[in-house]
């Protein structure tokens, strides 16, 4: 199937005539079982798309709370880093 980003989006003005074959064609075409099954596939993708990405948000609340712990701990580190390359550099 195309992607989203592949499609565009055209309007055109038909004669009734050839709406009402293309209508009658789909219709003979697709029964409803094949209706069915496309809404429901296309229901599964969506669905499954919606949850990786509600994984994702959720790892990555989870990662920034780690962060912020790991960030937090090393603090006192970079300050005392920060004063010592400051009292060397200045001389002092």
């Amino acid at each position: 199937m195309v992607s989203d980003k592949k499609k565009k989006e055209a309007i055109i003005e038909l004669p009734k005539q050839i709406v009402n074959e293309g209508v009658k064609i789909v219709k003979q075409s697709l029964t409803s079982e094949s209706i069915v099954r496309v809404q429901a596939n296309e229901y599964v993708k969506k669905g499954q798309a919606n949850l990786i990405r509600e994984a994702m948000m959720k790892g990555y609340v989870e990662m920034s709370h780690i962060n912020l712990s790991i960030c937090s701990e090393c603090l006192h580190a970079e300050y005392e880093a920060q004063h010592t390359t400051e009292r060397l550099v200045s001389g002092g």
